[in-house]
């Protein structure tokens, strides 16, 4: 089979890329094949776009006016198979704890000359910067030796096409590469749901070079998750250690270790450098809420692997970057963990997992759309653009906006609910009223939702049904 390499992720619209590594396209006959995998490798460029939902828009009508909200261009990290070699805040941890959490000794510090790097304490802790230096060493290092292990890097065989009538005969393949880690002890690993859809061969390979078969146990669009799972049972990496995303704060420790453009494990480091994003997966019309967004640098073949916190532990999947050229451009995207520690039991238990979903189309209230409705300046909440017919927010009485005021040249919707807070919690926006459903409730559940109504403060009771598929 004679091969052709080109890179699968493409640049869409908003500059948003998976991290994924690219297209190989090969034939079995005829050389009237090589037009056909140029045509396929544009055909499967797409797949690095976004979902179509506006990231404002609720998780609920899939299609209506798109909500007015400034978002950074993404971009995906999952890429072409190369041929070749293949928390609390962060702080200064004294040598003694460095010593304990990673593992050495104080021997860097100590043969460092006295003046070669000055005696000036840090953090008031009487350390100077060659031991400040070499206890940053030693945990950077530990927390890598202690969690490759747990990471993996895929290589994936897609069959595009078996001939067809404007085709030459033969078998049309991709393959993809990607990241992963270890999930459980049972052979599950947790990566991108992009790196292996529509997979035919998922091959794994450990830091130790050992190498195995795996296959889907189950994926999901909304969240781009998906597990896998090794079939060969004596081969079963350590799991790795598991965060908590919601504790993340911008400035604190972030790293990276993937198998970028194939080539091998690495890691890279950076900081959080906001929390509360939200993105568009491939496929899916649902936002993602509470994304992490880093600068530690992620390539493609990053997709799926993990990002780390300075303990070691997972605190998000990295799945996207923000570039105008395809390469890490200092925005990196991660879908946090506490989102996949929802859905990942559900792909291994059910191959699915199903969301919540109320049936609105809505937009964060903003000071010209409070002053159209009478409303204070400030008020918060989510105004109700759209009802869907049978939903459950038409069961619980949700009313939508059916009127519109022209402020400043701009005609805003105006007249719906305004939910201010669901059981008690605070939405301050769309983002926030995503979050909560997706994050406390379940189909089935009832939960209390406050709106204001022509100004007047109310509360109804909705009863969540499961998102379409």
């Amino acid at each position: 089979m004679r091969n052709f390499f080109g890179r699968q992720e493409q640049l869409n619209t908003r500059g948003i890329y998976r991290l994924e590594r690219g297209i190989v396209l090969g034939w079995r006959r005829g050389v009237g094949a090589v037009v056909a995998a140029a045509g396929m490798a544009l055909m499967l460029g797409a797949a690095m776009g976004c979902g179509g939902q506006t990231a404002g828009s609720e998780p609920g009508l899939a299609n209506g006016p798109a909500v007015a909200l400034t978002r950074p261009a993404m971009v995906s990290t999952a890429g072409p198979a190369a041929s070749g070699p293949g928390d609390a805040a962060t702080g200064v941890v004294p040598a003694a704890a460095a010593e304990a959490q990673a593992g050495g000794t104080d021997a860097e510090a100590a043969a460092a000359p006295a003046g070669a790097l000055g005696h000036s304490s840090a953090a008031g802790l009487g350390l100077t910067e060659g031991e400040v230096t070499a206890a940053h060493d030693r945990i950077m290092t530990g927390i890598y030796e202690r969690t490759v292990p747990s990471v993996v890097g895929l290589r994936v065989v897609k069959t595009l096409i078996a001939g067809g009538r404007n085709m030459p005969p033969g078998d049309f393949f991709a393959r993809a590469a990607g990241s992963g880690f270890v999930w459980d002890d049972q052979g599950h690993i947790l990566t991108n749901r992009h790196v292996v859809a529509g997979s035919d061969q998922i091959l794994v390979t450990l830091s130790d070079g050992t190498q195995a078969e795996a296959v889907v146990v189950g994926a999901d669009a909304d969240s781009d998750l998906a597990v896998i799972r090794i079939t060969d049972e004596s081969v079963r990496p350590p799991p790795i250690a598991l965060g908590d995303s919601d504790l993340l704060k911008t400035g604190q420790l972030a790293i990276a270790i993937g198998d970028p453009f194939s080539r091998g494990f690495s890691m890279t480091s950076g900081i959080i450098s906001a929390v509360g994003r939200t993105i568009n997966p491939q496929d899916s019309t649902f936002s993602v809420p509470r994304v992490v967004q880093h600068d530690a640098a992620t390539n493609p073949g990053n997709s799926g692997g993990p990002l780390l916190n300075r303990n070691g532990e997972v605190v998000g999947i990295n799945t996207q970057i923000i570039s105008d050229t395809g390469v890490f451009a200092g925005v990196g995207l991660a879908v946090p963990i506490n989102l996949a520690k929802l859905v990942a039991p559900a792909l291994i238990a059910d191959g699915r997992y199903e969301y919540p979903y109320i049936g609105i189309r809505g937009t964060s209230l903003n000071r010209d759309i409070a002053r159209a409705m009478g409303l204070p300046a400030d008020t918060k909440g989510v105004l109700v653009l759209d009802v869907g017919r049978g939903s459950a927010a038409e069961r619980g009485g949700l009313r939508w906006a059916e009127g519109s005021a022209l402020v400043n040249g701009r005609e805003l919707p105006v007249g719906g609910d305004v939910i201010t807070a669901i059981d008690g919690a605070p939405i301050a926006g769309m983002d926030e009223l995503l979050a909560y459903v997706v994050e406390h409730t379940r189909p089935g559940d009832t939960a209390e939702f406050a709106i204001l109504r022509d100004g007047a403060p109310l509360t109804v009771s909705i009863t969540m049904g499961a998102r379409p598929r």
